[in-house]
This record gives structure tokens, C-alpha cells and sequence, in this order.
């Protein structure tokens, strides 16, 4: 490919960003694709903001430039806000439907963030991620999965890099027993439901 994708993610520690960019490199290999995977921003300590750079294809960078993302998976709403510097008016963004305000400060509403993004990028989808693991595997611990899944059907861009089949064995890659059996049933359910948000 002549072009880096770039892919950024961006939650909070002990929502799975570490094991959600594992997930796809492993699936990058699978699809005989270069990729750099580099946690750059914060601390992955439980609470603390972590931003993700995913750049799949060839380059030296493992940074992803100011305005230079291609689609966003942010875990939570007010990550979502933080990481927009990275995004432009043609990036896709798929936003957890969970905030996790900081402890003593204040902070605005998951209405009016959802508003600012959607008013400076074309895509923006808000997704139950959380919802999709609770009904699956009792907990929320795959939500990263499920808004991978989402993310690969809602954007034809990414699909076409790292197809179904790739994640899929990715998964079959790091995930055994039970885990894997739900985690992939997870990122079924959340891949039809992003093809059926546009249509597919």
C-alpha cells in the first residue's frame, strides 16, 4: 500500500487499549501488512489516559500527526474529545457510549462532546459497546472488542486492510477456552450491528 493508514486509540487504563492494539497487529500480520503499534501518551496504570497509534503500511513514524488520523476507537466519551486533534473532517470516530468523569473537576456532558466532535468530523458514531459484552459475557471486559468490530463495519477503509477473517484468527491468536468463544461472539454481534448502522 502507497499510504499509511492511521488508527488511534485512546481510553482510559484497564479499558483493554494495549490488548485492542496486540489485536491488530496480530490481525495486520495476518493480512501481510506492515504495522507499527506505539503506546505515546500517558501511563496504561488503571485510570490514567492512554492514546494508542496503530499506523498500518510502510513508514519510519511510529506517531500518528496532528490531523493525520484515518479513524478513531475511543473508549470513552471525554477521551473522544481529547484524542480530536488527531482527526479531521474525514475521519471516522467510534465513541463508547460510557464517560468516566475525573475525580473532582468538572467536565462537560456526553451530549455536548458528542455535538463538538460530530460538528468537526463527518463520522461519528456513538456505539453501546458495553452493552454488546454485558449481553454476550456478563461483564463489560470486551467492549474493545466490540467497538473493533463496529469500527470494521462501519468503514469500508479499514475493512479492506484487515478483513473479518483477519481479526478472527487474530482473536483465535490471543484468546483460548471460553474467552475465546465469547470474544468472538462479541465481535460478530458488534461487526453486524456497524454494517447495519450504514446500511450493509
Amino acid at each position: 500500500m502507497s499510504k499509511r493508514f492511521n488508527l488511534v486509540l485512546t481510553g482510559v487504563g484497564g479499558q483493554g487499549l494495549i490488548t485492542l492494539g496486540r489485536l491488530i497487529g496480530e490481525a495486520c500480520i495476518r493480512a501481510g501488512l506492515n504495522v507499527t503499534v506505539a503506546e505515546v501518551h500517558g501511563m496504561s496504570q488503571r485510570g490514567g489516559s492512554v492514546i494508542v497509534h496503530v499506523r498500518i503500511g510502510e513508514g519510519d513514524s511510529p506517531v500518528i500527526p496532528v490531523g493525520g488520523a484515518h479513524h478513531i476507537i475511543a473508549m470513552e466519551v471525554l477521551e473522544a474529545g481529547r484524542s480530536v486533534r488527531y482527526a479531521n473532517k474525514d475521519t471516522v470516530m467510534v465513541v463508547n457510549d460510557l464517560i468516566l468523569p475525573p475525580p473532582l473537576a468538572k467536565y462537560p456532558g456526553k451530549k455536548d462532546v458528542i455535538e463538538a466532535l460530530k460538528s468537526k468530523l463527518g463520522r461519528v458514531y456513538l456505539y453501546d459497546a458495553e452493552g454488546v459484552s454485558k449481553r454476550v459475557m456478563g461483564t463489560p471486559i470486551s467492549s474493545n472488542i466490540a467497538l473493533l468490530g463496529f469500527s470494521l463495519g462501519v468503514n469500508p477503509a479499514l475493512e479492506d486492510l484487515i478483513g473479518k477473517t483477519d481479526v478472527e484468527e487474530a482473536i483465535e491468536a490471543i484468546f483460548k477456552g471460553k474467552a475465546l468463544e465469547l470474544n468472538m461472539k462479541v465481535f460478530e454481534e458488534a461487526f453486524k450491528e456497524g454494517k447495519a448502522s450504514i446500511g450493509g
